[in-house]
């Protein structure tokens, strides 16, 4: 098993876990009750990990690596010119579904 990725909370560690397994990765997530201990032991070993097997590994990063790009994407909304992150389907503006270019 090669460890692929350290989140700092449980929630980024599951959205990480769900994107590899979506995939087709199998993956297994270890430490889950640290992000809880920190401060009572070392903040950087208070991390969840996701770790997968080494012939996956490539194909791991590479879907890791998507995760981030898209992270920093985003949609302007037809109606009211507004920029929005690229996980928003509705304008936070003026509720314009992403979908609907009417």
């Amino acid at each position: 098993m090669t460890r692929i990725h350290s989140a700092g909370t449980l929630a980024e560690a599951t959205l990480v876990q769900r994107s590899l397994e979506d995939a087709g990765i199998h993956t297994e997530m270890r430490g889950m009750s640290r992000p809880g201990l920190a401060g009572e032991i070392p903040i950087p070993d208070a991390k969840v990990d996701v770790w997968v097997g080494e012939d996956d590994a490539d194909a791991a990063r590479a879907v890791l690596s998507g995760l981030e790009a898209r992270a920093h994407l985003e949609w302007v909304c037809p109606r009211c010119g507004e920029h929005n992150p690229a996980s928003f389907e509705v304008c936070w503006q003026c509720k314009q579904d992403v979908a609907d270019d009417s």
